[in-house]
């Protein structure tokens, strides 16, 4: 394998919620028949890989990421011959599968966990960390992710067990090595089926405190402050093992889930892409999603990333995913909502790194309001009205404007946004306008310009006057890219000789004027530089 040019650096991911994409059997739910329907459609988007939230067993307390079977498919969605013609077809039409896993915890359903509660002296009761009261009290004050105490007491045998989630998840003791067998074994079990790699979920608080030492009273509710409980060394260890046992099969990725709070703790999410060939492919830093609709927040956080990033690293980049909602509207951008999700479709797709597309994102989906009595997420249970849970960001896509969107003919498991009459999938195609349409063609020009895939990025406008400037450049190709975050037309005196508009958000204007760029309120402009020309100032 290239490890200069490879799929998973220079291709576009595109990330699938299945219980929300297409709905085939009519019970309200989407599933793998679903997916496999719309194939076409995110072939033609250009897109080069799915990523799918989980699809194994699961009593759904938490979306599927509690499972009780790691090796089959859960029976809304369809079964594992239904999996396979996915599988088949996805790669028949170029398009690679990723499979979530949660290496964190199960299902307290699962048989591992009913065997370890079942007696402190059973096999697998080391299989899950369990303590003994601490002055009739839980061991120690480690809290769940959401603030609860993460210590649940279980009346059979008179302990405790920990969970940094729900009760529901048990977290696994990765101490144990007969876990990391089992956990490696399951991921041999996919990889060997064919799928293309791996999200792995939560992976930085796969390891605890070996003393379970109390962390800081003062810092309880931060997850940043949370040393004992997560972001131990230890992961970095299994994680090389993991990247080892990846690394038996070709073109395989790994994806971390890398969530920190505050956001923007770069440092902490590159440091799991190892030296950049030995941990993880691509790790997640959320810092660009909470960044403020401004150009000059934008190129601080992009710089930083990239100076984080080790030397042999990859960056990724995303704007929207199931657990902290859609880019549309948010920070500032309920204003001119499609002009600036158009913006952040050129942001996105032309920066130095591998996209994520969140299903939707591309026709301009937005965040929907769920009422109390349609919540499914237990977040949203039981911290309503303050927080209604990440419904709103999971609801239906919106394929055309006929009854539920398009997208089931029968109850749907969680209501469609009311703006589906005009945001949906059929209406964006036959708009040259559309959201869509600016996705599609950046997501084209990626094929066509190898500078976007795999070359180097300078900066030129550092985002002064709310304009961010960049140049993506190979020795045989150099791309220049404008974006204006302003309401307000732009101008920049730049050496326009030898310069060729090859796209815009605003495709009817021509932003080289008076040997100058002129760039209209919210428009991004990329063009193609002659290489004999004189360098850019």
């Amino acid at each position: 394998m290239n490890k200069d040019f490879c799929w998973w650096k220079h291709g576009v991911i595109y990330h699938v919620y299945p219980q929300s994409f297409y709905d085939t059997n009519d019970d309200g739910i989407g599933d793998l028949q679903g997916i496999i329907q719309k194939l076409d459609y995110l072939a033609n988007l250009g897109v080069d890989a799915l990523w799918l939230s989980p699809i194994y067993p699961s009593p759904l307390v938490d979306a599927g990421y509690d499972i009780t079977d790691y090796k089959n498919i859960n029976s809304i969605y369809g079964d594992m011959n239904d999996f396979m013609q996915l599988l088949k077809a996805a790669h028949k039409k170029g398009i690679r599968i990723i499979m979530d896993l949660v290496l964190n915890h199960t299902s307290d359903q699962h048989p591992w966990f009913k065997e370890s509660r079942s007696s402190i002296d059973n096999p697998k009761r080391d299989w899950y960390i369990w303590q003994a009261p601490k002055n009739k009290k839980a061991p120690n004050n480690w809290r769940t992710n959401f603030g609860k105490k993460a210590w649940q007491y279980d009346a059979a045998t008179g302990e405790y067990y920990y969970h940094s989630f729900f009760y529901e998840q048990p977290d696994l003791n990765w101490r144990n090595p007969e876990v990391k067998e089992a956990m490696f074994e399951i991921a041999e079990f996919w990889l060997k089926l064919g799928i293309d790699g791996f999200r792995l979920d939560v992976i930085n608080l796969l390891y605890k405190d070996k003393k379970l030492r109390d962390n800081s009273i003062s810092n309880l509710f931060s997850n940043k402050k949370k040393v004992f409980n997560r972001n131990r060394g230890s992961v970095y260890k299994v994680l090389r093992e993991f990247r080892v046992l990846l690394d038996k099969y070709a073109d395989k990725v790994s994806v971390g889930e890398i969530y920190a709070v505050p956001p923007g703790d770069t440092k902490l999410a590159s440091s799991f892409l190892g030296s950049g060939n030995d941990m993880l492919h691509l790790a997640f830093d959320f810092s660009l999603i909470f960044t403020r609709w401004k150009a000059t927040f934008y190129y601080k956080t992009i710089r930083r990333i990239y100076s984080k990033m080790p030397k042999e690293g990859w960056p990724c980049f995303f704007l929207s995913n199931h657990d902290v909602g859609r880019s549309t509207k948010r920070f500032g951008l309920t204003f001119f909502k499609y002009q600036k999700a158009k913006l952040h479709a050129l942001l996105l797709l032309t920066l130095k790194g591998t996209p994520f597309i969140y299903y939707g994102d591309e026709i301009g989906m937005e965040n929907a309001s769920i009422t109390k009595d349609q919540i499914r997420d237990l977040y949203g249970k039981l911290f309503y009205p303050l927080f209604k849970g990440r419904d709103g960001f999971r609801t239906p896509m919106q394929w055309n404007s006929n009854t539920n969107a398009g997208f089931s003919n029968a109850k749907l498991w969680l209501p469609v946004h009311p703006n589906y009459y005009s945001i949906n999938v059929e209406a964006a195609t036959n708009n040259e306008n559309s959201v869509y349409s600016v996705y599609k063609q950046l997501l084209q020009l990626r094929k066509t310009h190898k500078a976007l895939q795999s070359g180097n990025i300078k900066f030129l406008h550092e985002g002064k006057n709310n304009v961010l400037a960049y140049q993506r450049f190979l020795p045989s190709e150099k791309l220049l890219i404008f974006l204006n975050f302003s309401f307000l037309q732009k101008q920049l005196s730049i050496n326009t000789e030898g310069l060729e508009q090859i796209f815009s958000t605003h495709p009817q204007f021509n932003s080289i004027a008076g040997g100058k760029i002129v760039l209209k309120p919210y428009q991004g402009v990329v063009f193609a530089e002659s290489l004999i020309v004189r360098p850019h100032t």
